[in-house]
């Protein structure tokens, strides 16, 4: 746990899903309560990045975007404001991430001289659900200021641990449990591949 802040991604506007993705609950509990619930025993601390005012009553400190909205401005926002030299993020809207895959994230953290450890499936890079080091402070606010939206792109300027889906899979972690929810059909598929797992 030293060392390590845990930030949950909360910002978006839900926009295709029709409703706040982070309030959506699953077996009871909001999306965005279930994400702290996975980060907190492996974390100093849980932070939500999200505006002011929308979560106030979970309970849970919130750091807003300071220059714009979208993933890479959340994550510069933790940055700026988080005291650990490494920090990781979560997405809100992943409901099947386990203590599994945060506990295989934080040992490749450990032993890392990168400046982030980010998981690749079949679907490509995961930056939501991946730990980037605070030395990525600089180069990423100087993107986000120059128009710069896209977390994956940046990338290819700093140095980058890969966590293969081989790996994922021998750590007991399907790479199902970094797949998101945008719309009501993505939640129907998430709903029924969560019943399939209880």
């Amino acid at each position: 746990m030293a060392g390590i802040h845990g930030y949950i991604l909360a910002g978006g506007r839900s926009r295709r899903m029709g409703q706040d993705k982070a309030l959506m609950q699953l077996d009871g509990q909001p999306l965005v309560l279930r994400a702290a619930q996975t980060l907190r025993p492996f974390v100093e601390k849980v932070t939500l990045l999200a505006p002011l005012g929308r979560y106030e009553n979970l309970g849970l400190p919130v750091v807003p975007d300071k220059w714009a909205e979208g993933p890479l401005a959340g994550v510069c926002a933790a940055l700026f404001s988080t005291q650990a030299r490494w920090n990781i993020f979560l997405a809100c809207d992943l409901p099947l991430v386990t203590h599994n895959f945060v506990e295989l994230l934080v040992q490749r953290v450990r032993a890392s001289q990168c400046e982030a450890v980010v998981p690749r499936t079949s679907d490509g890079w995961q930056p939501l659900s991946a730990a980037y080091h605070a030395n990525c402070q600089a180069s990423f606010t100087q993107a986000l200021q120059q128009g710069e939206r896209s977390v994956i792109r940046l990338l290819e300027h700093i140095g980058v641990e890969e966590i293969t889906a081989e790996e994922m899979q021998r750590a007991g972690v399907h790479e199902l449990e970094l797949v998101n929810v945008n719309t009501p059909e993505d939640w129907a598929r998430i709903a029924e591949l969560s019943k399939d797992a209880q």
